[in-house]
């Protein structure tokens, strides 16, 4: 798509229905308000979508996005590799979600960038602060901890943190 459309069809929308709501405080009624807004701009985007103030996206003509998905205020989501955050997730505030890489060439970072898609699999929770580098897939019912860096891929239903993330312990689950 050329920067031109990309601009005119979602980023100028989006950043409007953005500047429209930011006077809202964060409550149920309001996130949801502002989700509603901005659901066309996804390339799909699910029922029940909640979205906080201050939320910066980038590509969302890459993003999916299932049911029941709530994305916290101050986050920032780059959907350039394509980015997909399935159902019943929660986003927590001040999270970074990103798809591309820069690359390291003849001794130093170059401005070029290498995407891979991410996937936030159904059910899980990214904590505060949580950053999920490019390529990486969160496993369905995972818990991501506050200020966690997530640098590659674990089992469904575990509880991971740290920096890199690793596993705490394996997460409960009733029937």
């Amino acid at each position: 798509m050329n920067k031109k459309k990309l601009f005119f069809r979602y980023v100028l929308p989006m950043h409007c229905i953005q500047l429209l709501t930011a006077w809202m405080p964060n409550t149920d009624i309001t996130t949801k308000i502002r989700g509603r807004l901005m659901r066309p701009f996804f390339k799909q985007c699910g029922s029940n979508f909640r979205i906080g103030t201050r939320v910066i996206i980038n590509r969302p003509d890459l993003i999916s996005i299932g049911d029941n998905v709530y994305i916290a205020h101050q986050c920032y989501l780059n959907g350039t590799g394509g980015l997909k955050i399935e159902r019943n997730v929660s986003v927590g505030p001040m999270c970074v979600i990103v798809t591309s890489k820069h690359v390291y060439q003849n001794g130093a970072v170059s401005m070029d960038s290498k995407a891979s898609r991410v996937v936030i699999g159904e059910g899980s929770w990214l904590a505060s602060h949580a950053v999920i580098n490019a390529g990486v897939t969160v496993a369905e019912g995972t818990t991501v901890g506050a200020n966690a860096v997530v640098t590659k891929n674990f089992e469904p239903h575990t509880i991971i943190g740290g920096v890199p993330a690793r596993v705490i312990r394996t997460q409960e689950t009733s029937l």
